[in-house]
């Protein structure tokens, strides 16, 4: 089955949204509604030009901030306010793989929205991929790698370099993405959160999470494949010295290749591109829907702001 998503799109003729204002109830209603068939909604003719429009836009949905620098994400990102930054800034060239944000970490957003304030010449399309259907794919072709999922989550290894590497997708540095000024700051903290760790020869640091739900549903009674295997698979860099595998079941037993090609594969029989208009703002589910970035060619600026934070525990071995 080959099924991809529909992108949902509201104009103002359709939902009139005054900037700065609070969304109404039925407005709240109408977005909602769409968030729950198609997983994101693109708002397009808004007369968003800019960060300081786009922070008011997204105040009007009433939704918890999530400030970048709480989070755990080792992605080079800059604030534009205190609820806007850039998107992921690795070079154009690099494609960005379908991922949950930061569900590699014990902390992450519940939705996210994207502005884009300059669309690429060429390319540049936002993939994006419905992990309920991914999971529905997964289960029918490889119901064993599931199940293994489902019983011990998941866990990841990345390196965080000493100091930003901006020709990384995850070159933030481990002061930076752990908040600390000493790796003796850096152990406490990464000890008490139950990850395992080493230093690298070049003073970055290989971390990895303690073992995370693959598959979850979140109270909502519909399983979906949350995490960051594709992106972990296809595209994650580690340092030249770090030798351990990127991912790995909660149990410590590795994952066969097959597996992570069966999770690439079909993670993209579920996508659609978002080509983006300059001015267009998409809100996304977090819990439903992958996203990435395909490469291009020219100038783009896609900006972020992330909502409602939630924290989960670790798998219990």
């Amino acid at each position: 089955m080959n099924e991809t998503p529909e992108i949902a799109l509201l104009s103002p003729e359709e939902l009139p949204i005054t900037l700065g204002a609070a969304l109404d109830g039925p407005s709240k209603t109408v977005v909602s509604d769409l968030i729950n068939t198609h997983g994101f909604v693109v708002f397009r003719g808004y007369g968003i030009h800019s960060d300081q429009d786009f922070h008011r836009f997204v105040e009007g949905f009433g939704l918890e901030n999530f400030k970048y620098a709480d989070s755990f994400s080792n992605a080079v990102r800059h604030n534009r306010t205190d609820r806007v930054f850039t998107a992921n800034e690795a070079p154009p060239n690099v494609e960005i793989f379908l991922h949950h944000e930061m569900a590699q970490t014990l902390t992450f957003p519940g939705a996210l929205f994207f502005f884009c304030e300059k669309a690429a010449e060429s390319g540049g399309a936002t993939p994006i991929c419905r992990s309920d259907l991914a999971l529905k794919t997964l289960e029918t072709q490889n119901p064993t790698f599931i199940a293994k999922l489902r019983s011990v989550g998941v866990k990841y290894r990345n390196s965080m370099p000493s100091e930003a590497n901006h020709e990384s997708g995850q070159g933030r540095s481990w002061k930076d993405t752990l908040t600390v000024n000493s790796a003796h700051e850096a152990e406490e903290k990464l000890a008490e959160l139950g990850y395992q760790f080493n230093w690298l020869e070049d003073g970055g640091l290989s971390v990895q999470t303690p073992a995370l739900a693959a598959v979850d549903h979140f109270g909502r009674g519909k399983d979906v494949f949350f995490n960051q295997i594709v992106a972990a698979a296809a595209g994650w860099t580690v340092a030249a010295d770090d030798r351990e595998p990127r991912l790995c079941f909660g149990d410590d037993r590795p994952i066969q290749h097959a597996d992570l090609a069966d999770s690439i594969k079909a993670a993209y029989q579920h996508t659609v591109d978002l080509n983006w208009q300059t001015g267009d703002v998409a809100l996304l589910d977090n819990l439903k829907v992958m996203h990435g970035r395909r490469p291009f060619e020219g100038s783009r600026s896609v900006l972020a702001s992330l909502c409602n934070p939630i924290s989960r525990p670790a798998v219990e071995a």
